[in-house]
């Protein structure tokens, strides 16, 4: 079936919502995409946790159970019988007849479940991107925390087009203090001297799922690595950098603005990314024999 969509428990090709939704209207929604591996969705307790989080930050009420949405999740991949998937569950609001900032007492949240396919058996790029650094800043924090994985996407969406006009592959933004946070919808890694960096959450970032499984087997591995506030003087002398996401797991960084890595993909990078695959294999092996 390939693209298949999943609105409040009914599953489609081609789902419909009120253009009343403050989904629409306003941004007004939280989001986790995650992806399969094995045919198995990958980490989604993980990223369910991280959703309830979300929506306790927006108030908003996730009237379904863990549990009710992983068997929707199943029941849509199930329909769509890809060998992976893409997996992107949304929670908005919801609709009401009062077009107001302020929402209703009454009003009743949506789940829509989207499901497409994606290659199977992921591989690590041999090309690295280019990354820019922008004048556009990240959101500051205290205005709409980058915790919270929100519908409110603009900043983001208006940084990758000016990536794109300058010639890059995606932004790699500031925050008010000028120090790094990350891209537009991954986080960021440099190897310097040895250790491996990734921002620090205070900096103004999401804490991502891929994140913290690299976290942990670097912790395993005994590999020296720090969550740290980094500048952009530290970007020029990196000897590795790579972008971490649920999709594309790790993709190598090969220049950011004008300077070229002299490493992509570098050892560390090759060697975490097998070890990523490696641990999620077993993952999906250890739920297939449940």
């Amino acid at each position: 079936m390939g693209l298949l969509m999943n609105l409040d428990g009914v599953i489609t090709p081609d789902a419909q919502i009120s253009v009343l939704d403050r989904g629409f209207l306003y941004g007004d929604s939280l989001y986790e995409v995650a992806r399969t591996f094995g045919g198995r969705p990958f980490a989604l307790l993980e990223h369910l946790a991280r959703l309830r989080q979300s929506a306790a930050y927006l108030y908003i009420n996730i009237r379904w159970s863990d549990a009710q949405i992983c068997t929707e999740v199943e029941r849509t991949l199930a329909a769509a019988n890809n060998l992976e998937s893409y997996v992107r569950i949304v929670v908005t609001r919801g609709a009401e007849e009062e077009i107001s900032l302020f929402p209703g007492a009454e009003i009743e949240p949506h789940l829509l479940i989207i499901v497409r396919p994606i290659p199977p058996n992921p591989s690590l790029a041999e090309k690295g991107l280019h990354l820019t650094l922008l004048p556009r800043l990240r959101v500051d924090r205290r205005a709409l925390t980058p915790a919270a994985k929100t519908g409110n996407y603009l900043n983001n969406i208006l940084a990758l087009i000016e990536a794109k006009q300058a010639g890059a592959d995606d932004a790699l933004l500031l925050n008010n203090q000028g120090e790094v946070t990350e891209a537009t919808t991954s986080n960021l890694w440099i190897l310097r001297k040895g250790i491996l960096y990734t921002p620090v959450v205070e900096s103004g970032i999401l804490q991502g799922i891929t994140r913290q499984f690299l976290l942990d087997l670097l912790k395993e591995w005994q590999i020296a690595h720090k969550e740290a506030t980094l500048t952009q003087e530290d970007l020029w002398d990196a000897e590795e950098a790579f972008l971490s996401s649920s999709v594309r797991l790790i993709a190598p960084v090969g220049r950011i603005g004008d300077y070229s890595l002299p490493s992509c993909p570098g050892a560390l990078t090759r060697r975490l990314f097998a070890g990523l695959i490696e641990r999620m294999t077993a993952k999906a092996d250890a739920l297939g024999k449940k």
